[in-house]
This record gives C-alpha cells, sequence and structure tokens, in this order.
C-alpha cells in the first residue's frame, strides 16, 4: 500500500486524486471534505449494467455527451468530487477534462452495489442536487431504475421502471 504512505499531511485536492488515480487502475476514488474514499472495481453485474445504460444513450442521440466512471466536482471549492457510474452531459466535453463541472451534467446514474449501499442511496443524492445536478437516476440491485428530478435542493422521485423496460423503449429528453 505505498500509496497510502505518499499521502500529504493535509486535506487531499481533486489534484491529489487525479495523481492518485493515474498511480493506481485497481480503484476508484473520490473526494469528500478533502476526506479520500477508496472504491475496488465493479462487480461483472455492476459494470455489465453500465454498458448496457451506455449503449442505449450512445444509440439514441447522445453520442459524445456520455462517458462512464467521469470524476464530477460536487462543491465549488477543489476538495469535493464524486465519481458517478454514468453521467449524460449537456453538451460536447474537451477531451482532457478529468472533473467535469455539474453544471455540465445533465444526468448522473449510481448502480448500487453491496457496500456503496449508503453511499448511493443518501450520500451521493444530497450532494449532485446540492451541486445543480438536473437529473439522477438510481439502479436498485433488483434492476429498479428510479428516477429523480431536482426540485430546489432536493430530488423528487419521478419514475420507477425496470432496467429491461427502461433499456427497450425510447430515451427520455435529458436536456
Amino acid at each position: 500500500m505505498t500509496v497510502a504512505s505518499n499521502l500529504p499531511d493535509r486535506p487531499l485536492t481533486l489534484d491529489d486524486v487525479t495523481r492518485l488515480a493515474e498511480a493506481d487502475s485497481n480503484h476508484r476514488f473520490e473526494l469528500s471534505e478533502g476526506n479520500l474514499v477508496v472504491m475496488p472495481p465493479g462487480t461483472w453485474r455492476h459494470q455489465e449494467i453500465s454498458m448496457l445504460m451506455s449503449a442505449w444513450l450512445l444509440t439514441h442521440g447522445y453520442r459524445g455527451r456520455v462517458n462512464v466512471a467521469p470524476g464530477v466536482r460536487t462543491a465549488t471549492d477543489n476538495l469535493n468530487g464524486r465519481i458517478p457510474d454514468l453521467v449524460v452531459t449537456n453538451g460536447p466535453v474537451a477531451d482532457d477534462t478529468v472533473w467535469l463541472d455539474p453544471a455540465r451534467v445533465a444526468l448522473a446514474v449510481e448502480i448500487v452495489s453491496k457496500g456503496s449501499e449508503r453511499m448511493d442511496r443518501w450520500l451521493k443524492p444530497v450532494e449532485y442536487a446540492a451541486a445543480g445536478i438536473a437529473l439522477f437516476w438510481r439502479v436498485e440491485p433488483d434492476d429498479t431504475v428510479n428516477q429523480f428530478r431536482l426540485d430546489g435542493d432536493r430530488y423528487v422521485e419521478y419514475g420507477s421502471v425496470s432496467l429491461d423496460d427502461l433499456l427497450a423503449g425510447d430515451v427520455p429528453s435529458l436536456a
């Protein structure tokens, strides 16, 4: 665990996390108030859901706007950033972007897995809402996709559909 021994003796920044991620491709790193959150790679099913949803979005007009596991700033400081399982942006993004401005994110998707339940159901939605991300979808372990829309400073659920039914239908407008 040589990465941990090289951490600075201060709250981390998104630049620090970017360097950590470049040195360790076996984990995903997020930042909460300067504190490092380390996650293992997703399970096979988790990654499959990401791939299926990405393909669905890509083939329905969102090419150049969909990405799997990008960094998203969740505050105006340099101490907070999350890695949603999937995002759709509201326009093209520069190739060298590491941490998206939340104003660029039209939709953030989290896929709940063992060990991420509290983070995906409670913490991340609060941070995404506070950052102003208009739409948030959460895929539950039973493949239910719960859909939320920003209403003021919190999310309100506007739909719930099975993953299979979602993927069999048209992509809604994500503005």
